[in-house]
């Protein structure tokens, strides 16, 4: 509900703050006071389309505030969430203009788009004046205001399930097809691949090692050469053998001076010496043959290398990959072969959507006719008192050429003139006559639609007497569950008001134009309907029927 709004500086308002209430919250007064300007300025907050200006001459800065009481849930509550508004029950909405010709939006005092603005504004108040794009005027919307006129949400809940499902299951085996075609090209390629990987058989860091045992290998001979060098010049200078006969000719000595200190120790250290020489020869010998014994000779370590290099430049991927490329391609085959049968489940999964969907969508068109004569049956009760007997609505259901998210049906609202060939409903109406259609409607589907603040803008252009009091009935009824701003030239309408305001044009010494609101008490409202009725000169007779009014 639309709780305030203040405009500061735009058209002809200096500075207005009006407070609303819930019903029916009507503006009277004289043709050129600038009624409709307001209803323009609540316009120009929510981002709908209007005059290039707003901002009132001579000003830098204009702005119109609008202040709304929300239910935090549905649409409204998803769409301020995205913009991390902080909000309790509460959403004002601030819109600047300034004199370049700029504009600034914020809701809660956040900075937003003007594309937010206008779908958070299209959940807040709906604009009824005369072929400016009302839900009910839209082709598209006619199912969907049909359907909750029918009240079976269950069935089309379950109607919009199946075809979401039904939807996603074509998409899973459309790609699942386009991916089998794309492998049908290849699986030669991969089974071909797969055999020479599976006879080389790669291993994992296999690559390292071998480079690393290369490396050893290459230098092998030389390592060979010198260890053989050292063995044969220690074997072959029969070093060892001098050594032991230089060992007896001391021990011989040694007989002579036993207790030659200097002697022993030498004797001793020779031995030593014979000692570690029998151990090099020993680690040497040991070296070599443990060299003898390696595992793989250096061709054969290059040839695997090789092999391994060289499928990898095949496939495009490092040596190292070769292992991860194998179980790739083991995972495509085997997707190859497992998509038909993946295929041939989402198939028959389908089917069975596809029948649940056919089922539902017949049951809603069955109800989709009964509840769509209703309707007509109901509207033309409504349109007799509006003076409009000669029209007749009709609810037209077509069969779609193919399925769709509402099912089976295409839903559009025509109306007829004195027999005409049935037309949409802007195409056939007068201004005049559509606001009362669109009226009808409102109030035949009442009960379904969502609660929302309509705005009317001279519904009661061109009728009085009998339609006038009609249309303000039909006001009053909506206006019990729904908050209504109404612009009338109407005694009767305006009689049915909750809440009522006088708009009148005045004049600054430079006679510059501005527009004053005067919100009216009983006697005032008595006052200004009697101006309606008769003119400036208020008569007894006119006063006296404006109390009428406001007593029925």
């Amino acid at each position: 509900m639309l709780r305030s709004l203040g405009i500061r500086n735009m058209l002809l308002l200096e500075k207005v703050e009006i407070s609303f209430s819930s019903g029916l919250n009507v503006f009277t007064g004289e043709t050129g006071a600038g009624k409709s300007i307001i209803l323009e300025c609540l316009g120009f907050v929510l981002g709908k389309k209007s005059r290039t200006r707003f901002l009132r001459t001579s000003c830098d800065s204009g702005e119109v505030v609008a202040e709304f009481m929300v239910n935090k849930s549905g649409e409204i509550r998803e769409l301020v969430d995205r913009l991390s508004i902080k909000w309790s029950d509460t959403l004002i909405i601030r819109r600047v203009e300034f004199s370049d010709g700029k504009r600034k939006t914020y809701i809660n005092d956040i900075s937003c788009t003007l594309e937010t603005v206008q779908k958070i504004g299209a959940e807040l108040i709906e604009f009824v004046d005369q072929k400016d794009g009302s839900v009910v005027l839209k082709k598209g919307n006619h199912i969907n205001l049909l359907d909750d006129f029918a009240g079976h949400k269950k069935d089309v809940n379950s109607l919009v399930k199946n075809w979401e499902l039904l939807k996603k299951t074509e998409s899973e085996i459309s790609i699942m097809e386009a991916e089998r075609n794309i492998l049908k090209g290849e699986i030669e390629f991969i089974e071909h691949s797969l055999l020479e990987l599976k006879n080389l058989n790669p291993k994992l860091g296999e690559v390292s090692e071998l480079e690393e045992l290369q490396s050893r290998l290459r230098s092998s001979s030389r390592i060979n050469e010198y260890l053989q060098g050292a063995a044969t010049l220690i074997s072959e200078a029969h070093v060892r053998d001098d050594l032991v006969i230089g060992l007896s000719k001391l021990e011989k000595a040694c007989h002579l001076l036993p207790n030659n200190k200097l002697l022993l120790a030498t004797i001793t250290s020779l031995e030593g010496l014979i000692h570690e020489l029998d151990e090099i020869e020993k680690n040497i010998s040991s070296i070599l043959r443990e060299r003898a014994n390696e595992e793989f000779t250096l061709e054969e370590v290059e040839d695997r290398l090789f092999n391994l290099k060289n499928i990898a430049r095949k496939h495009r991927v490092k040596p190292e990959d070769l292992l991860s490329l194998s179980n790739k391609l083991e995972d495509k085959l085997l997707n190859y072969t497992d998509s038909e049968d993946k295929i041939k489940n989402l198939r028959k999964q389908l089917s069975s959507v596809e029948k649940a969907y056919q089922a539902d969508a017949e049951v809603i068109s069955e109800k989709r006719k009964i509840e769509g004569k209703k309707l007509e049956i109901m509207m033309q009760q409504e349109l007799v008192p509006l003076k409009m007997e000669g029209i007749v609505f009709n609810t037209f259901l077509e069969k779609r050429e193919v399925k769709g998210f509402n099912g089976l049906d295409r839903v559009t609202f025509k109306i007829s003139n004195h027999g005409m060939t049935p037309k949409d409903l802007d195409k056939v109406a007068s201004g005049g006559e559509l606001s009362r259609l669109l009226l009808a409607l409102k109030v035949c589907l009442r009960t379904n639609i969502k609660r929302i603040t309509m705005v009317f803008d001279e519904i009661d252009r061109g009728i009085g007497g009998a339609t006038a009091e009609a249309v303000g009935n039909r006001l009053g009824i909506l206006a019990k569950q729904d908050q209504i701003l109404l612009v009338t030239h109407s005694p009767q309408v305006a009689s049915k008001a909750n809440r009522h305001w006088r708009v009148r044009k005045t004049f600054n010494q430079k006679r510059v134009p501005r527009t004053l609101l005067d919100e009216l008490n009983q006697a005032d409202r008595a006052a200004e309907l009697a101006r309606m009725i008769s003119g400036e000169v208020v008569s007894k007779e006119a006063l006296a029927a404006a109390y009428q009014l406001l007593n029925q």
